[in-house]
């Protein structure tokens, strides 16, 4: 069975080698000032929203960025986002300008220099660069999900008490606005793709502890071919794992389509839409893939939060999870049974 061992630090209760990082988010807000409470603007002109660094973390934002642009078709959006997750936002029309995190002077200028009615930062545990980056923000309201340790630096707190994935708690500003408000899936391309009987399987990660062993890939590659030949299989990788796609093509000889030049991630979505099924290790393809609704086999950690934060929302799908913090020892044959069980669904 899973452990409740974490993969991150979420909080200090949950990940209690973090107790330095406790001790100097209890320091810097015994010596800041409570910000005062401020209603929320009810049509407001002009946004800043305040974006996690990963890849996935960023897809996640995107259902919260279009129910934005529905209740409100003029709102200005800007994003602030890291390098690494950009790229994904700059294939957002109506954003308009990008602020990139650790980026010295530049980013705390411009931070002063623009002026906004919201700054929303979704994340729901503290941080001292996100108490500066609310501090140094001109907004007449700025709102985050409550945290008794990061409270004092909004003006407005969104109480999250039934939303558990990363997905419902990134649109709880859209519930502030429209309770009834249901969530849509979205991505900024076009995804309407007619679903056939390719299976795609995503061999990269996004660390080592979520790495799958290329043998155990080939392992499933063989069964999934053996128990119907006219499955077309489509091998997704990031360039830097051409290795292993050269591995397996070496090891397989029946006919597979391998992708890996892929200028954006999202430039994958034409892939996985018209798919029946993605496999993956937990990374930001299964968001893409809950995006286009398909069904999606996931290999998670035994961080059993982790898979309740990110596990699909509008998919059909189901998640294998280890008895560790790597999916090293993910058994190969339960995969393939799994595999097989969803499929028929």
């Amino acid at each position: 069975m899973p452990n409740p061992t974490v993969s991150q630090a979420r909080s200090f209760k949950q990940n209690p080698n973090h107790y330095p990082r406790k001790l100097k988010v209890g320091i810097y807000n015994a010596l800041t000032r409570t910000e005062p409470n401020y209603p929320l603007i009810k049509n407001p002109k002009r946004i800043l929203i305040q974006c996690q660094e990963k890849i996935g973390d960023g897809i996640l934002l995107f259902p919260l960025l279009y129910g934005l642009k529905l209740f409100f078709p003029d709102l200005s959006i800007d994003i602030l986002c890291s390098r690494r997750n950009r790229e994904i936002f700059n294939k957002v029309s109506f954003i308009e300008n990008f602020f990139i995190y650790r980026n010295g002077k530049k980013l705390w200028q411009k931070l002063n220099s623009n002026k906004y009615d919201i700054f929303y930062n979704p994340k729901d545990h503290p941080s001292i660069t996100s108490f500066r980056i609310a501090k140094r923000v001109q907004a007449k309201v700025k709102v985050c999900i409550s945290n008794k340790r990061h409270d004092q630096h909004y003006n407005y707190v969104l109480k999250n008490l039934n939303e558990k994935t990363i997905l419902e708690k990134n649109a709880l500003l859209l519930k502030e606005y429209d309770k009834n408000f249901k969530i849509l899936p979205w991505l900024p391309i076009n995804n309407d793709q007619i679903k056939n009987h390719e299976v795609c399987i995503n061999i990269s990660s996004g660390s080592p502890q979520r790495e799958w062993p290329v043998v155990k890939w080939i392992d499933l590659i063989n069964m999934i071919y053996e128990n119907d030949k006219t499955t077309k299989i489509n091998i997704i990788a990031i360039n830097k794992d051409q290795n292993k796609i050269n591995a397996i093509k070496r090891k397989i000889g029946h006919s597979i389509n391998f992708h890996s030049n892929f200028n954006n991630i999202l430039d994958s979505v034409s892939i996985i839409s018209k798919s029946k099924v993605l496999i993956s290790p937990d990374t930001a393809m299964v968001h893409l893939a809950d995006a286009t609704k398909i069904k999606i086999l996931g290999l998670y950690s035994a961080d059993s939060l982790n898979v309740e934060r990110y596990s699909p929302f509008f998919s059909k799908y189901k998640i294998i999870q280890s008895n560790s913090l790597s999916i090293n020892n993910i058994e190969t044959q339960k995969v393939f049974l799994e595999y097989r069980k969803l499929i028929m669904k």
